[in-house]
Formats: structure tokens, C-alpha cells, sequence
């Protein structure tokens, strides 16, 4: 069931492992032959994002597996979202940790349950295409599951670098670089798989269209005095926060839409489109319901169709919402893929673009960026093609703050 570089990925593990292998390599099927070569009889789970948990992913390859070589699997699934109140239920088990970066930072309650359950676990398997977007900060909590470090204190004093950063009378120690970094590449190689798709997969063409649009009307006002009229009066864009939104939302709308319009009109091939604000999806929604087959995977819908109808599929849209499915989802039955509005998240928009371009896409693969010249979109992607997030520093130089 196994590709060769899947095989040479097994061959080459140890029982705790940690799979750093892009999105759509099959991360999935490997770790569980992973589980089947270590486990001693002890129960299997599946920690996941609630979107892949709604979806059954996971239980349909389990499945897959099980019938394959004709075996019992015994798997037990839980949630990020309960994994801070119901870890301690799991001693003994096996654990996987699908989308491994949800649990990435120590010090929050989800992170701090995910290091307890790999005390109380026979063994562990970290699962994720972006493990360490944002460098060594987001590698302490696998360290400590791997014993290297007793805690977040332990690494920072012996590894952070740190600069004081004056904000009026305050003064702050931010950290401004890491010591022994040839140490920790050591110690992160002896953990784990790093494995690009290209690396993997013979997979059809990726092909990158971005369609500019000149800013709007909203845009230059909100840009020159913070402040927008509108019907429902005098909005203020008087914070970083509100500023940020304002420029984000008010880029061009109008023309993002008639152009997705005729994208709808010219094809019936699938088609998904990321999005991050909800009047967006309902205004997009409103537009194609007519002529198109509507999916949706949001923070309050998921909406998918079932992998036997992905063969005779034909003139969907799916609206997916960065926050709730960029990741742990699996969409190989659209091949066109439209990022309507930026995220912030290099994460995030990595893992969108691996939702369609995966292990199974049979079609080239059209991904259009909506990109609004001179305009804060232009920054966001700046940052994103150099595999970084958008954060309010970099905010903060582009309006020259």
C-alpha cells in the first residue's frame, strides 16, 4: 500500500517520530503502517482538527488498511478541541497527532495536554507539512515530548538571544535570535522526516495565476484619512487593529467578485475558493447558487461531498474558510482554486494550497491569487511567497507607522 518513499520514510523512524512531509504525501496512510510496524497490542488515536474529525478521513483509511491485510485496527479519535479536558482518558494508547502544529505552542492548554498525553502514551507520532513555520519557537514543545528538555525555561535560557525594546517608559526583552542553532538542526534531524512533494509525487502541473485588480474607491479613502463614509454612517479606522481590517476588507470587492463571476460562468470544473470573511462567502454564495453545486467547510458549516461522488463531480464550488479548513481536509476533486482574500498565515495559506494539489489529483491544477496593486494585499503575499506570516510589524512598515 506503501509508495517507495513512504517505505524508506517507515525504514528510517523510530517509534517516536515526528513526519515533516508536505501536504498531499500521504502522511496519513504512512503513520498508520507506522503504528501496525511499532504498536505491542495497545489501542490506537487519532488527536485531529475538529474539521478532519467531522470529515472521517481518518476512519476511511483506517478501513482501507484494515481490509487491505485483513486485520483489526482499534482506534479510538479525538479532537483538538477536547483534547485539553479529556487527555488523561488515554493512557497506553498509541498516539497520533494529526496537523501537529495545532499543539506547537508549550504554553497554551491544548499544548500543555498534548505533552502530558505523550508521557502517558506507549509511543507518539507528530503529523504535519508546516510543523515549524515560524522557526525554533514553535519546535520547544516537540522537544520536550522527546525528552531533550525539561521545560520552555530549560530551552530559552540556554538557546534565546535577547534584545531590549523600548515602548515609551517600558522597556521589554524580546528575543532577537537563537544560540547553538547547528545543535538544535541535530537534535530536530534525529526526530524526524523532512520530505518535499516534489520529492514524492509524479504528480500533474501547478500553475500560478495572479489576477491584480486596482484598488477601490474605499481603499484610498481609508488609506489617506482613516475614515470611511457609509450608509450606515462614519466608520474610524483608528487603531492598528481596525486599520488593518479596513485596508484588508475594502481592496476591491466589487471587481473580485465580477471576475469570480465569470471564472464560474467560463468552467464546470470544480472549483474552491479560500475566503476569510463571512459577507465575502455570502455574497459569493448569493452569485453562484444558481448555476453551481455549493460546498462549504466554515466554522459553523461542513458541507462536503462523499469521495463516491468525486467521480462524476462536475460544476461545484466549495467555500472554504482559512480558519476552519486549511487544513485536515481533502478536496483532489477541484482543480481550480481561487485565494479571494489573503491570510495572514503562511500555515494556513501552505496548507490551502495542498487541500486540492495531493496524493490522488489527476488534472492540472489552476490556482488564482487575488491580488489588488499598491495595496496591503501586495505586502501579505510578499511575506507569504518568502514562507512567512504577515505580522503587525511588517503592517506597520508598509503603512510606514
Amino acid at each position: 500500500m506503501l509508495y517507495s518513499y513512504q517505505k524508506d520514510a517507515l525504514n528510517k523512524s523510530n517509534p517516536d517520530w515526528l513526519y515533516a512531509l508536505d501536504t498531499g504525501t500521504g502522511k496519513t496512510i504512512l503513520s498508520i503502517h507506522h503504528y501496525l510496524k511499532h504498536y505491542q497490542g495497545e489501542p490506537l488515536l487519532i488527536v485531529q482538527p475538529p474539521a478532519k474529525l467531522r470529515e472521517g478521513g481518518w476512519s476511511r483509511e483506517i478501513q482501507r488498511v484494515a481490509d487491505y491485510y485483513n486485520i483489526a485496527i482499534t482506534y479510538n479519535e479525538l479532537s483538538y478541541g477536547k483534547i485539553a479536558k479529556d487527555w488523561h482518558l488515554y493512557k497506553g494508547y498509541f498516539v497520533i497527532f494529526d496537523e501537529c502544529h495545532y499543539i506547537k505552542n508549550v504554553s497554551s492548554q491544548r499544548g500543555k495536554a498534548a505533552l502530558s498525553l505523550t508521557k502517558l502514551s506507549t509511543h507518539f507520532v507528530l503529523l504535519s507539512a508546516t510543523p515549524s513555520s515560524n522557526g525554533w519557537m514553535d519546535t520547544i514543545n516537540y522537544f520536550l515530548m522527546f525528552r531533550f528538555y525539561k521545560n520552555k525555561t530549560e530551552f530559552l535560557k540556554r538557546h534565546a538571544i535577547y534584545e531590549t525594546k523600548h515602548f515609551g517608559d517600558r522597556s521589554v526583552k524580546v528575543i532577537s535570535g537563537w544560540k547553538e542553532q547547528q545543535h538544535l538542526k541535530r537534535l530536530y534531524q534525529s526526530i524526524s522526516t523532512k520530505l518535499s512533494k516534489e520529492q514524492c509525487l509524479d504528480l500533474p502541473p501547478l500553475v500560478f495565476e495572479d489576477v491584480r485588480f486596482q484598488p477601490s474607491r474605499e481603499y484610498k479613502i481609508i488609506q489617506k484619512d482613516r475614515v470611511l463614509e457609509t450608509k450606515e454612517g462614519k466608520i474610524a479606522f483608528d487603531t492598528l487593529m481596525k486599520l488593518q481590517h479596513g485596508l484588508r476588507f475594502y481592496a476591491n470587492q466589487k471587481d473580485k467578485l465580477a471576475y469570480t463571476e465569470m471564472l464560474a460562468e467560463s468552467t464546470e470544473e470544480n472549483m474552491v475558493i479560500f475566503y476569510y470573511y463571512q459577507q465575502e462567502k455570502d455574497q459569493l454564495a448569493h452569485l453562484l447558487q444558481k448555476t453551481k453545486t455549493i460546498y462549504e467547510v466554515s466554522g459553523k458549516v461542513n458541507k462536503l461531498p462523499s469521495h463516491n461522488e468525486w467521480q462524476n463531480l462536475k460544476n461545484t464550488v466549495t467555500f472554504v474558510q482559512y480558519q476552519a479548513g486549511a487544513a485536515g481536509i481533502e478536496l483532489q476533486y477541484a482543480n481550480i482554486v481561487i485565494f479571494y482574500t489573503p491570510t495572514y498565515s503562511y500555515q494556513d495559506y501552505d496548507q490551502a494550497l495542498g487541500r486540492c494539489y495531493r496524493n490522488g489529483q489527476t488534472k492540472k491544477v489552476t490556482v488564482y491569487r487575488y491580488i489588488t496593486k499598491n495595496s496591503i494585499e501586495e505586502a501579505v503575499y510578499e511575506a507569504l511567497t518568502a514562507k512567512k506570516d504577515f505580522t503587525e510589524e511588517l503592517f506597520k512598515n508598509f503603512i510606514g507607522a
